[in-house]
């Protein structure tokens, strides 16, 4: 079966990531913004909780991805 992803360029490139989720396969991508979006809040959330240092800037921070 060939399928292929729709979508126009309006006048503009577009963003890679935002082409690459847009693609069709059996892997579901999270959009950019949406990633983006999640880091800001996570970064917003950690200022709040720890007397506004930055989440990014602090070495002994440590995520865990199971």
């Amino acid at each position: 079966m060939n399928r292929r992803a729709a979508f126009t360029l309006r006048g503009r490139n577009p963003d890679v990531l935002t082409c690459i989720a847009n693609l069709s396969n059996d892997e579901v991508f999270t959009p950019p913004e949406l990633a983006n979006r999640m880091l800001d809040l996570l970064t917003e959330a950690w200022a709040e909780g720890h007397g506004g240092a930055d989440l990014w800037s602090n070495p002994e921070v440590r995520f865990l991805d199971p």
